[in-house]
């Protein structure tokens, strides 16, 4: 599996500032690699994270922000050797805040202010971020999620659109699955959403703001592209032969 990527000439999308979340567990990727933090997890001989790098520095991307907890120390020592052509720097978090409160300390540190794109880093998704910016932008959306169509919705639970393009539910994880959209862990937020999740507590983007988001309007940027998350055992054997080997720079 080769990933195309769509370069965006939109100078704004430029200088967006892109928050990766990082500093998970992985948990439930220990018996597949328990080396180091997920990110860092080896695909094709090259660490996870690296292919997310490329995607955004291929996109015109030129910050990036990385929410880091879990062995920060050794996704540091890895960045000291790399160069992907972006302004990287690394947000700690000290205790566990959850997803939405490990972003909101990003943006406090080093985009108050600023439209971000905010991104899971366990899962890599095919899409042009300048489509989905200009989405964003024409439709006037305080925030917008990116939907990855999937064959199977089972282990990740299925979103619902309207009409006219706006998120309406979020479903559970049902065991019969099926075709659907799901969360595909891309979005971009203004500066109101992310004022929300600016403080010292533990809060949820899954189950608490994107939810609360549905009342205020929350942009469905349906993709049809790959989509793969390396969270579970099975699918980090599935990326060693559908991701293709990063080069070096």
């Amino acid at each position: 599996m080769t990933l195309q990527h769509t370069a965006g000439n939109n100078g704004a999308l430029s200088q967006c500032p892109a928050l990766i979340l990082v500093g998970g567990l992985g948990t439930r990727l220990r018996t597949a690699y328990a080396d180091g933090p997920k990110v860092l997890a080896p695909v094709r001989g090259r660490p996870f994270l690296a292919y997310l790098l490329n995607m955004l520095a291929d996109q015109g991307l030129s910050r990036v922000v990385l929410c880091v907890g879990y062995r920060a120390k050794q996704i540091e020592q890895w960045l000291a050797q790399q160069n992907f052509g972006l302004d990287i720097v690394c947000s700690h978090e000290e205790e566990v805040m959850g997803t939405a409160g490990a972003l909101g300390l990003a943006y406090s540190r080093h985009a108050r202010g600023e439209r971000v794109l905010a991104m899971n880093g366990d899962s890599i998704l095919e899409l042009s971020l300048c489509s989905m910016w200009n989405l964003h932008m024409a439709r006037g959306a305080e925030a917008t999620i990116v939907l990855a169509r999937v064959p199977d919705t089972s282990r990740y639970g299925s979103v619902e659109v309207n009409e006219g393009g706006w998120v309406t539910s979020f479903s559970e994880k049902r065991a019969e699955g099926g075709p659907g959209l799901i969360n595909g862990g891309v979005y971009l937020f203004e500066p109101s959403v992310m004022e929300q999740v600016v403080g010292e507590r533990k809060v949820s983007l899954e189950r608490e703001v994107l939810p609360d988001q549905l009342t205020r309007g929350l942009l469905a940027f349906k993709s049809d592209g790959y989509f793969l998350d390396i969270g579970v055992p099975q699918d980090f054997v599935r990326a060693q032969s559908e991701l293709k080997a990063v080069v070096e720079p």
